[in-house]
């Protein structure tokens, strides 16, 4: 399985969805998206996988969490703004 940077950055967003507990079809606001350039980028792959980042690949033989260090990452990902029901 190939994943690009894209996936990567949504794989991290999902992350965080997860860590902060909150989900994200729970807002009915506008999203918005944010650009962020990283030196160092971490993703959970749940299975044996390739990845390509900034023209290097990374492949891994099963579950892991991958941390890459040796990168200028451009990571793009979707920031909600919650409409408020009050």
């Amino acid at each position: 399985m190939r994943f690009s940077t894209a996936a990567v950055a949504a794989a991290a967003f999902a992350s965080g969805v997860v860590a902060t507990g909150e989900d994200e079809s729970s807002y009915s606001g506008s999203v918005a998206y944010t650009t962020e350039i990283v030196t160092h980028l971490t993703t959970y792959c749940p299975e044996s996988t390739s990845l390509t980042v900034g023209g290097s690949t990374y492949t891994v033989s099963e579950a892991t969490t991958l941390t890459i260090s040796d990168c200028s990452c451009t990571v793009t990902k979707p920031v909600t703004t919650p409409v408020s029901t009050s």
